[in-house]
């Protein structure tokens, strides 16, 4: 049996489920990909589709410099806007949070997805 070396170790820090629906349709990858391009958080952020409750997963790459962070954006086919926004914002940092909460969800309604 042959090992396979891996540099790249990974440390889940956080995970959390949030679990709000909406029934209102348009495409909420690109919403959520729109909203990231707002916020350019400072780590690797990966968006993929989930069969059921929003989720956010933070960590560190220990691969890289001390600081080097990633995070996975799962987004269900019924999450609301308003929780996309919520978990985009959480990726910021804490000072940014507040303005950039109002600003992507309030954008929302200006940009249909």
């Amino acid at each position: 049996m042959s090992q396979l070396k891996d540099d790249h170790q990974w440390v889940i820090e956080e995970q959390r489920a949030l679990d709000i629906t909406s029934a209102e349709e348009f495409d909420r990858i690109a919403f959520a990909m729109r909203a990231l391009r707002l916020l350019r958080p400072p780590m690797t952020v990966a968006v993929y589709p989930r069969t059921r409750s929003l989720s956010v997963e933070r960590g560190r790459d220990l691969s890289t410099e001390p600081t080097g962070t990633w995070a996975m954006l799962g987004i269900p086919p019924n999450a609301s806007r308003a929780h996309i926004a919520l978990a985009v914002a959480e990726l910021a940092p804490a000072e940014q949070r507040p303005w950039l909460l109002d600003l992507l969800a309030l954008g929302a309604h200006d940009a249909r997805d």
